[in-house]
């Protein structure tokens, strides 16, 4: 007796091949959103991660800017042509970003210490403390000072390799860095010791006039615990001080990318004190793509914003911002 082989009916034939394609539309739509949500995570990771460590790098050299040389800068003409004459700045802490005008202020230029010989040992390289030897209790105006417990031939290693051998405190290459008093000092008088603040403007420390350098200071190791004012210049010495040797600027340009967008520089070592510019020094992309970047100081407090935006196409961007403090 034969066997019978049974074969697919037309309808079951129609009814797996409707199943075979309920199951491919819902699998591809399926793919199509995981490979969206990997687009748009990638995108989102890549923006966050680039926009916290650019963040961290302004930080970290913000945080050692000596007090009162944080400025800010608006444009003379353009989006992003930086000006540097005097009536295009004012004081960082003076900002208000709530004012329109201020609004137009686009740059943080600084000078910072030298952060880095200070605290590469237990004891740093420069102590900040001068020793004048003022018996009278009269701040004395003089062409050197001791400054106690340094060692400046191990500080003057560490400059030169960090400048790229453009700065040097024994004067063996390229230019000097400076020295600039802060803090207070009590001045002796008949009746009781006067406390003064030494209170700079960073119109005097070349960073608006590059000709005004009166309340910065140019200097030379004498040997491991002595620094001298070259050209034999009377200086009155205070009892504190900052060691430093670059200034810093955060300069934004037009993105090439997206006219709405901008690029964020880190211009360094490049010395005001010795009549340069932003511009004479070297200078690093931080961040491309920005499309917020909002300061303001307070107290010595400076509070910080920065967005970036990353396109993953079809005008769709995905943006990230990040905000931090620096208490000095």
């Amino acid at each position: 007796m034969k066997t019978m082989k049974k074969a697919f009916s037309l309808i079951e034939v129609i009814f797996v091949l409707t199943i075979l394609g309920i199951v491919a539309s819902i699998s591809s739509q399926i793919i199509v959103q995981v490979y969206e949500n990997y687009i748009t995570q990638k995108a989102l990771y890549k923006t966050t991660t680039k926009t916290e460590i650019a963040i961290t790098q302004i930080v970290n050299r913000l945080a050692f800017a000596v007090d009162g040389t944080t400025i800010t800068r608006k444009p003379l003409s353009g989006p992003y042509n930086i000006g540097t004459k005097d009536a295009n700045w004012i004081k960082l802490n003076d900002i208000d970003i709530t004012n329109l005008a201020h609004q137009k202020f686009t740059t943080i230029e600084w000078i910072g210490y030298d952060n880095d010989s200070f605290s590469a040992a237990d004891t740093p390289y420069w102590s900040g403390v001068a020793n004048y030897n003022s018996t009278a209790g009269i701040v004395p105006t003089r062409g050197s000072f001791q400054s106690p417990g340094s060692r400046l031939n191990l500080a003057n290693d560490i400059i030169k390799n960090l400048s790229n051998h453009k700065v040097s405190l024994d004067g063996s290459v390229g230019t000097l860095p400076a020295i600039i008093f802060t803090g207070k000092e009590y001045l002796k008088s008949a009746i009781a010791p006067v406390a003064s603040e030494i209170l700079y403007n960073p119109a005097c420390m070349g960073l608006v006039n590059e000709n005004n350098t009166s309340c910065i200071s140019r200097v030379s190791m004498t040997n491991n615990t002595t620094f001298s004012f070259p050209d034999n210049k009377q200086k009155t010495i205070y009892e504190r001080y900052r060691l430093a040797w670059s200034a810093y600027a955060l300069i934004p340009t037009a993105s090439k990318t997206n006219k709405d967008l901008f690029d964020l520089n880190l211009y360094y070592n490049y010395q005001p004190w010795n009549n340069e510019k932003y511009t004479d020094g070297e200078h690093r992309l931080l961040i491309n793509n920005v499309s917020v970047f909002k300061f303001t100081e307070n107290g010595g407090t400076i509070q910080l914003k920065l967005c970036a935006t990353e396109n993953i196409g079809q005008d769709v961007n995905i943006s990230s911002c990040k905000e931090k403090a620096i208490i000095r």
